[in-house]
């Protein structure tokens, strides 16, 4: 069965996540929404009963294996004692709707036991890979383990050309077995507060996601410290879980910063970009930034660091800009630009929202991921 041509033309795609929050299983609900709405496409999925996007999932209506995952580390031992059996479903489920094509959307913990019964049953398989390698202060052996791209799949898509490239240098996977397909926005609609007319207000910053080392919190707040020495008119909002103890006394010092130390799921995001004029991200390595897309299909411009896959979401001038380095500095000379140049903010708004609409397009996404998979197919001897 392996690399057949599927009947007529007709396409059957199955998406598979078992995570339980984040940006796995938006992505896997707006790639499901998109696909079926592709002629000559059936949709199917295998997602975790404990998503915190279920009934979105099923109210799409289409076939779908639910998998009973784990919300904790107890949980997290007795089911993956069950590995053997979820294995089975899985397979069951391949070979009974006759699935041509499983494209795993975001790697799991259990997704390194259970690749090789998908491989068994005779399908393209596609791995969609967020992150080719961990970022710092996700490192570890154990981790970067079960987290790295699959082995023998028979197409690679990566979010950015970084991604791509590391899939090869640090990997060894073929370039041609690459294709570079974006993300798109994982926020829901957004409704931007009221600005009262007359003088502009403060240009609103927003510094939005996790926060890890790796993110360059610190760095902007120094450049925010910088511009409101000189006298700009500047807020900045810190929304995102983690450790911030090392910044809260700079942060408690400066005025006009608000902070929301907390997980914000991806169907609250539009609030988040509502009271946002621009983005920032300091970052010091990235592979892509999951929040650059919903915050374009929000109206909201980004300011970002020339470092791995940023630039080729941030295009200078257009939807934004893009720092000279990673310096506190760097960063302040971006932020100081657009405080003093409205005008030059407006295009740029316009710019990432036609970006959403273009590149960024789900309906785009997945027809590049449709032509990915018949060309896998025929390629595998079809």
């Amino acid at each position: 069965m392996r690399g057949r041509e599927p009947p007529a033309g007709r396409l059957k795609i199955l998406l598979w996540h078992w995570g339980r929050r984040g940006a796995g299983p938006r992505y896997t609900l707006e790639l499901a929404q998109a696909l079926m709405r592709q002629q000559d496409t059936d949709v199917y999925l295998s997602v975790s009963s404990e998503s915190e996007l279920i009934d979105s999932f099923r109210a799409l209506k289409i076939p779908t294996l639910e998998i009973k995952t784990y919300r904790g580390f107890f949980s997290a031992l007795f089911t993956t004692l069950n590995i053997f059996s979820t294995r089975r479903k899985l397979f069951r489920f391949i070979i009974e709707n006759q699935i041509n094509v499983v494209d795993s959307t975001m790697s799991h913990l259990w997704s390194r036991f259970v690749t090789p019964v998908v491989q068994r049953a005779g399908v393209v398989m596609l791995n969609t890979v967020h992150d080719a390698v961990l970022h710092p202060g996700e490192n570890g052996g154990f981790k970067s383990w079960f987290y790295q791209p699959f082995k023998n799949a028979d197409g690679y898509i990566a979010l950015t050309h970084y991604v791509g490239q590391q899939l090869s240098d640090v990997h060894g996977i073929a370039p041609e077995k690459v294709t570079v397909i974006p993300l798109g926005p994982l926020s829901g609609p957004v409704v931007h507060a009221h600005v009262a007319a007359g003088a502009p207000g403060p240009l609103r910053l927003l510094f939005f996601g996790r926060i890890l080392r790796y993110k360059g919190l610190e760095g902007l707040i120094e450049a925010y410290a910088i511009v409101r020495a000189e006298g700009l008119q500047v807020s900045l909002q810190i929304t995102g879980a983690g450790d911030m103890r090392d910044v809260m006394a700079t942060v408690q010092a400066l005025p006009d910063i608000t902070v929301s130390n907390v997980w914000v799921p991806e169907d609250k995001m539009g609030s988040v970009f509502s009271r946002a004029d621009l983005i920032v991200l300091p970052y010091l390595e990235s592979s892509q930034s999951g929040v650059i897309a919903s915050a374009f299909a929000a109206g909201v411009p980004a300011i970002g660091t020339p470092i791995g896959g940023l630039p080729e979401q941030i295009t200078h001038g257009v939807n934004g800009l893009v720092a000279a380095n990673t310096s506190p500095s760097a960063l302040a000379s971006e932020i100081r630009r657009l405080a003093r140049d409205r005008d030059l903010l407006e295009t740029l708004k316009a710019g990432a929202l036609e970006t959403a609409r273009q590149q960024f397009s789900w309906d785009k996404i997945s027809m590049e991921i449709l032509a990915l998979s018949h060309s896998c197919l025929k390629g595998s001897g079809g």
